[in-house]
């Protein structure tokens, strides 16, 4: 294994590690948060606190990673997300809760999108889209499994259970990542003179990279009515938290391994990947609407997973394409907070609708936002 393949393996492992353990929690956090008392909004507001601290930490952590290394920003988030999850075990209040899911947000942001710009930094430039499929397989695989596991674990030893393993695992991708990553710091430092230097912006004034971003932050807020809300709407008809863990599971396993290969494919068609992708998740989110038996809503999963696999790697690699290499992570810091906002608006947002008009109707009018933001966005990508 050359150096390229060696380093590449130990950050897809870590990141694999990291969002393994992210999924454990997955099917369970709704649920858990209404055993303290949430609403649906107060659900959508942890879900979204989480997203929010992590928007607020990625920039300047992007920026810093570039110019002090990107290894101790690795290990260090990977660490301190393992610690303060092992916290939730001990919360007894939606406060409580609220006040850790941030400490955890704030230190996964030291992990993605450092260990993504780390990706795009070493990869071919011919092969971006290949190597970020990689990158992306991990997220996707990791988040995929673990929402099976957790489940699992939760129907067996307690809900709490999850919260044990997850904190254990990044604790153990911090230990992977400490003794086998080599490090990349570039020569050309850049001065940092005052704390909105760690925020720049200046990547929202190409068009390529505000429609991707754009793009994916729509696609965000699509998913996280799945992530949020997917426990609450399947257990409505009499679906277990072990096959709700099932069906995140395996449409993230397969996006998983779809997401190297429409790597390639975005490397040989373009952009035209990107509004394909948005067609399909908008057709799945709107199936999913329909609903009601456990077949049902895996199919309709099934598709928002081929669609989001084909739309997230294309429109990746579309934003850091042609980001200068000593500046990818900055790029990348800023690219990722389109998850976090995402997130943060699709939580909260959603969760206000499912409230107003039930959960089904919420899935339906995601699936026709998705389709009018993503097609107003894509016709403003230069072509």
């Amino acid at each position: 294994m050359g150096k390229l393949e060696k380093n590449v393996f130990v950050i897809w492992i870590t990141t694999f590690t990291t969002m393994l353990g992210v999924g454990f929690i997955a099917p369970i956090m709704a649920i858990y948060a209404q055993t303290l008392g949430a609403s649906n909004l107060e659900v959508g507001l942890i879900f979204g606190s989480f997203a929010l601290a992590r928007t607020i930490a990625q920039i300047p952590v992007g920026v810093l990673s570039d110019i002090y290394g990107k290894k101790f920003f690795i290990v260090c988030g990977t660490f301190f997300y393992g610690v303060f999850t092992l916290m939730y075990n001990f919360v007894s209040t939606v406060l409580g809760l609220l006040i850790v899911i941030i400490f955890t947000g704030i230190f996964s942001a030291f992990v993605t999108p450092v260990a993504g710009s780390y990706i795009a930094t070493i990869a071919p430039k011919t092969r971006l889209g290949e190597y970020m499929g990689i990158f992306s397989s991990a997220i996707t695989l990791g988040f995929g499994i673990g929402p099976f596991i957790g489940g699992i674990l939760a129907d067996m030893y307690g809900i709490k259970m999850p919260f044990y393993f997850c904190g254990f695992l990044g604790i153990l991708a911090a230990i992977i990542s400490y003794m086998k990553l080599e490090d990349i710091v570039f020569n050309e430092k850049r001065e940092i003179k005052n704390i909105s230097n760690l925020f720049s912006y200046e990547f929202l004034k190409n068009r390529n990279f505000l429609s991707s971003f754009i793009i994916n932050t729509s696609n965000v807020m699509v998913n996280a009515g799945i992530i949020a809300y997917l426990a609450l709407y399947a257990t409505a008809y009499d679906i277990s938290i072990s096959q709700v863990g099932f069906m995140i599971a395996s449409t993230n396993i397969l996006m998983a391994l779809l997401q190297r290969g429409f790597g390639k494919l975005y490397d040989r068609l373009g952009n035209v990947m990107i509004i394909i992708g948005i067609f399909i998740l908008s057709f799945g989110m709107y199936l999913l609407s329909t609903s009601t038996t456990f077949l049902n809503m895996l199919i309709s999963l099934i598709i928002v997973a081929v669609g989001s696999s084909i739309s997230s790697t294309a429109t990746t690699s579309l934003a850091v394409k042609d980001i200068p290499k000593h500046r990818k992570g900055e790029a990348m810091g800023l690219f990722t907070t389109s998850m976090n906002i995402g997130m943060f608006i699709g939580s909260i947002s959603f969760g206000f609708l499912a409230d107003i008009l039930g959960i089904a109707n919420m899935y339906k009018f995601s699936a026709i936002f998705s389709i009018v933001v993503g097609l107003i966005s894509y016709l403003r990508i230069e072509r």
